[in-house]
């Protein structure tokens, strides 16, 4: 498991000194600009800056409270900064005006944050300044890095999540309490309720992408599958970070014979490149009834893929919040994760976990005591999964 223990110690001592070095800084700049003390109801808000920089299936949570941002200000300009690792949540959205990617995946521990944080952290600058925003939300959860940038942006209303012990709420000129056992669209729109806005709109989706679809479709029919032919989807992986997250190779293998011999769907396998031999293993267990596309889409295709499937049989990952958002029945599978927190934003689905275990949840704010999910995930049955397919199909 990647723990980047020394990345949270820099920015547990460093990014609070800072903070509270800007927060000075704002008391004072409040003194002498009338900009910073005007209210928000009394503002004209013509830019708009949202900051999410992780991860996948957080962005697409983050949906309804990006739309309902601008739908409270029609008018003004919406910039998305994020990464690579969220950036095809916010492609081709209608209330998104502009999206800024930072080459920073939060992947590669301290290294990378050497490597390429202060490139990253120019290239977020000069995007903050060409926006020049009145209003910045910051829908990250922990780090100190993205209420600094919120604050350098020289926006004058800024609101976020001042999540308990993480000490982040210094620079928010408006906050919310991030809510452990809530589910996270609506802790993302409790931001939203701090600024005074509120939506009655919750709906998920993602746009459809015509070249992307056809693209997947290649890839089925390279692989021996037939044009319009029904099938299910098996992201049988999680981040490189949360190995702890995933079922069992046999597990899942088992799930996707039962698919094949009970529903006469085969399986198609998604994921990403580091799990290609986790994909390819499962498909060689299962045999005709399964293809591994493992490693081979995008994420735009990926999206496509779960669009045209029968049914989805996922880990807590960002594959299952893509299914929900695309409208498809989906089976989640949850071990150290919070499904009150975290379960697909859908009514079209069925969460499956351990009958009895004590320990679980414990993952809390990318941190959980060691261990190796055994006592969770290793007690998830093939039936209790292959059940929640069945009820999902109808049969």
């Amino acid at each position: 498991m990647q723990t980047n223990r020394l990345r949270k110690l820099l920015d547990s001592v460093l990014g609070l000194l800072l903070m509270q070095t800007l927060a000075l800084y704002g008391r004072i700049r409040r003194i002498f600009s009338a900009r910073y003390r005007t209210n928000l109801a009394d503002m004209r808000v013509s830019s708009i800056l949202v900051i999410k920089l992780c991860c996948l299936g957080d962005g697409v949570l983050a949906l309804p409270a990006i739309r309902a941002l601008k739908r409270a200000y029609p008018e003004a300009s919406l910039t998305v900064i994020c990464t690579p690792r969220n950036l095809d949540a916010f492609t081709g959205h209608d209330f998104v005006d502009h999206l800024v990617s930072l080459q920073l995946t939060g992947l590669g521990g301290i290294g990378e944050l050497l490597r390429q944080g202060p490139a990253a952290l120019r290239e977020a600058l000069r995007a903050v300044r060409r926006c020049h925003p009145d209003l910045a939300v910051d829908l990250d959860l922990y780090y100190k890095a993205t209420p600094v940038l919120a604050f350098l942006s020289g926006a004058p209303i800024r609101a976020g999540f001042d999540t308990a012990g993480k000490a982040r709420g210094y620079l928010y000129t408006h906050s919310a309490p991030r809510e452990p056992e809530k589910h996270e669209v609506l802790c993302f729109l409790d931001i939203l309720a701090a600024l005074g806005l509120h939506t009655d709109d919750l709906s998920l989706s993602l746009p459809h992408d015509d070249q992307a679809a056809a693209s997947a479709a290649r890839l089925l029919t390279a692989r021996d599958m037939q044009a319009n032919q029904p099938y299910a989807v098996i992201a049988p992986g999680s981040s490189r970070n949360w190995p702890v997250k995933r079922w069992t190779p046999e597990g899942f293998a088992a799930v996707a014979a039962h698919l094949r011999h009970a529903h006469d769907l085969p399986t198609v396998l998604i994921g990403a490149a580091f799990e290609a031999s986790l994909g390819q293993s499962i498909a060689d267990a299962v045999g005709d009834g399964a293809v591994s596309l493992v490693g081979a889409t995008t994420v735009r295709e990926t999206i496509e893929l779960l669009r045209e499937a029968a049914v989805v049989v996922s880990n807590d990952s960002g594959p299952m919040h893509l299914a929900a958002a695309v409208g498809v029945p989906v089976v989640a599978i949850f071990g150290p994760t919070n499904p009150v927190k975290w379960r697909p934003w859908t009514d079209r689905a069925e969460v499956v976990t351990a009958p009895e275990c004590s320990c679980a949840p414990c993952y809390y704010l990318s941190a959980m005591p060691n261990c190796d999910g055994h006592g969770c995930l290793g007690q998830i049955s093939v039936s209790s999964v292959t059940d929640a397919v069945d009820r999902l199909l109808g049969s």
